[in-house]
């Protein structure tokens, strides 16, 4: 359990830059409960109407240039949640001006673009990290609990279905089992009838991804998604998954994907703790055995105070197991009571690292490996499922396909900070 974190007496004076619908909808309401680690003095976005709503819900200044933020001064790090595109020069532009920053998730485009904000941080000496929520849900505490009771022995193998693929379930696993030296992963598509899951999404067509990861002491990752918003009938997020040990199983799966998948995105989901017991001296080869079928069944409580998650436990033959979440607001609510807590873990988790606290469960490393597991998905699937050895062997090689669509989408090298910089990034 992680009930204690560490407070600061310095909360670290933070720049709100963007101030669209997930800075308004997720980090504007938990930030006020974040006071113990982070003061955010300044709001930064070019549309000035969202930028002055955010800045006075927060009592902070209003700026509509990260130049101008920079030039005052009066912040010594920046949570970044602005499209995915211009993560990369906002986060080597402020670590060139000695700010920390964390970006939101994908945290960039391209591999290159992930060694530069590296480079430049490690350079000025600042804190990169990346704003990764996903392992921090309770289900993925819950599951790291679980490893290191050996309630189940030795979990050697994940297995997904219908939860993400790609850079937050990436995440997950590197959280779980370190980093990956293979990745493999084939593609299906097929034609749908069109439809619009909202006003302004149109479909045609579905697309299957299947990752496959190989972890360094033998474990592996199996994840799989057809359409994670339950269309088409499929099976709504979070889906099944099953971490799969020894001698048992830690199941967490939606509690009704009918109802789900009829009203599309995220259903409830629960977990469940399953485990063979001993079954004495096999008198044929006289060696220990368990039973062959989990007769230790146990259903793994989540427990909230209305508005947050506040545990998860299961009381099993060897004691109770229990993950305690110290994140908690009643300013904010979501059908998920472990979200808030998924996020304000990643904003305290960062000012502890940028005050030298504590090391980062998730560092600058782990964030472009999670990127890196993606580009070599896509080299693998191109290639007819071949398994490609991690680190890769060619990393521009990787790059190359999207280095080239945002160099046609921009106009500008993606590489180039000034250039990124000046592109107007406001969506509607």
């Amino acid at each position: 359990s992680d009930m204690e974190v560490p407070k600061l007496d310095n909360p670290v004076q933070v720049a709100l830059i963007g101030t669209g619908n997930r800075a308004s909808t997720t980090y504007q309401p938990l930030l006020p409960a974040l006071k113990d680690w982070v003061e955010v003095v300044a709001c930064v976005d070019p549309v000035q109407e969202h930028c002055d709503r955010a800045a006075a819900a927060l009592g902070a200044r209003a700026y509509y240039d990260v130049r101008e933020l920079v030039k005052d001064g009066i912040a010594e790090a920046a949570l970044v949640v602005t499209p995915v595109q211009s993560h990369y020069a906002y986060s080597v532009y402020l670590s060139s001006h000695g700010m920390h920053n964390m970006c939101e998730t994908s945290w960039c485009s391209l591999i290159a673009q992930a060694r530069e904000m590296i480079r430049v941080a490690r350079e000025q000496g600042v804190v990169v990290r990346v704003a990764e929520n996903f392992f921090r849900f309770a289900c993925d505490r819950f599951a790291l609990t679980v490893k290191d009771s050996g309630f189940i022995g030795r979990i050697g193998r994940i297995f997904s279905y219908a939860d993400h693929t790609g850079y937050h379930n990436n995440s997950r696993w590197v959280r779980f089992f370190g980093h990956p030296v293979w990745a493999q992963a084939i593609g299906h598509s097929m034609e749908t009838p069109s439809f619009r899951s909202m006003p302004h999404r149109f479909h045609s067509g579905e697309h299957f991804t299947a990752h496959y990861f190989g972890f360094a002491d033998g474990e592996m990752v199996a994840d799989q998604l057809a359409n994670g918003k339950g269309w088409l009938g499929r099976h709504p997020r979070p889906g099944y998954t099953e971490w799969q040990g020894e001698r048992g199983t830690l199941l967490y799966r939606a509690q009704d994907p009918g109802v789900g998948a009829s009203k599309g995105g995220f259903t409830i989901a629960k977990m469940q703790l399953r485990r063979c017991s001993d079954a004495g001296i096999d008198p044929e080869h006289g060696v220990e055995t368990i039973r062959s079928l989990a007769d230790e069944i146990i259903d793994v409580i989540d427990e909230d105070d209305g508005c947050s998650w506040t545990r998860s436990y299961a009381d099993t033959s060897m004691g109770r197991i229990e993950y305690e979440n110290p994140f908690r607001t009643n300013e904010y609510s979501n059908l998920r009571k472990d979200y808030g807590a998924s996020a304000m873990s990643h904003i305290a988790d960062f000012a502890l690292a940028v005050r030298g606290v504590q090391q980062s469960e998730f560092d600058d490393e782990d964030a472009l490996m999670s990127l890196v597991m993606n580009m070599a998905c896509d080299l693998s699937a191109q290639n007819e499922g071949q398994r490609i050895a991690l680190p890769l062997s060619d990393e521009a090689a990787a790059d190359a396909p999207q280095h080239q669509s945002l160099t046609k989408q921009y106009g500008i090298d993606p590489m180039d900070v000034e250039g990124m910089m000046s592109v107007n990034y406001a969506q509607p």
